[in-house]
């Protein structure tokens, strides 16, 4: 309503005006502070983000991956289901995903090689300095794929990276198998009490 009386004007447009007569200062004053836009509609106050690198980020998957509390897992599996088949299939899984996050790591390091190559063939002709940095960058990705192929091949055997973490989950699960036993033990007594 307010917006068409403004528009079309009505029996208070008479009233406004000689208000405005009386008072032109705090009139101005008023209708300058509804024409200004909040403050907030042109200042971002978010801070600006870094981009991710990849290979930081492929680096944090095998990080977060080796950082685990797999000897607690293994200690409530240990206690929760006791057998050697829950053991053997427990260590499986850890090489599993180990080796699973090694070969994303593996092919996302390969994408990146590619465009590297790329790039030289579009440098080349035009800088010398930025082709051979694109070169060291392929040379230190080749070195990262033979590592993480290396890793990968260990793995098979719970030997590099995941060894640390197969034998904690195994540690864990005999100390968790153990604890079970302790408690059957009390339980048994106290019945033969």
């Amino acid at each position: 309503m307010n917006i068409l009386s403004k528009i079309f004007g009505t029996k208070h447009q008479a009233e406004n005006q000689s208000t405005m007569i009386a008072e032109p200062q705090t009139t101005v004053a008023k209708t300058q502070q509804e024409n200004i836009p909040p403050i907030d509609l042109f200042i971002d106050n978010e801070v600006p983000q870094p981009e991710k690198q990849v290979a930081a980020e492929t680096q944090n998957k095998i990080t977060v991956f080796l950082n685990r509390n797999y000897h607690s897992m293994g200690t409530n599996d240990g206690y929760e289901y006791h057998s050697q088949e829950t053991l053997e299939v427990g260590k499986k899984k850890i090489r599993a995903e180990f080796q699973l996050i090694i070969d994303q790591s593996i092919q996302e390091k390969f994408g990146s090689r590619l465009q590297m190559k790329n790039l030289i063939v579009e440098v080349t002709k035009v800088s010398d300095d930025a082709r051979q940095k694109l070169e060291n960058t392929v040379e230190e990705l080749n070195s990262s794929l033979a590592l993480l192929q290396k890793q990968k091949e260990l793995s098979a055997e719970n030997e590099g990276w995941v060894m640390n973490a197969v034998h904690s989950y195994h540690q864990g699960f005999v100390q968790g198998l153990n604890d079970y036993i302790i408690g059957e033990n009390l339980l048994n007594s106290i019945k033969n009490v």
